[in-house]
């Protein structure tokens, strides 16, 4: 994962980010999503490739040994 520290350069009110080189963005628009204090840039034409990329890196081990308890018996309806 890369990490970048970049100044915020405010201008007529609003806030500005430059981006650096090493984190293009191969779009022409993106999605802002602001949680809490944290701002995420989403490419705009292909705003799901992050998440299936970080499902790829899940090992196939993933959760095989885990502490789950058995399942209840339940009356049926």
């Amino acid at each position: 994962m890369k990490i970048e520290e970049v100044e915020i350069e405010n201008i007529s009110g609003s806030q500005f980010i430059k981006i650096p080189e090493n984190f293009k963005i191969d779009d022409n628009r993106v999605y802002l999503k602001k949680i809490g204090n944290s701002i995420f840039i989403i490419p705009f034409h292909n705003p799901w490739e992050s998440l299936i990329e970080g499902v790829k890196l899940f090992t196939d081990d993933f959760m095989e040994e885990r502490d789950q308890p058995s399942l209840d018996n339940r009356e049926s309806f």
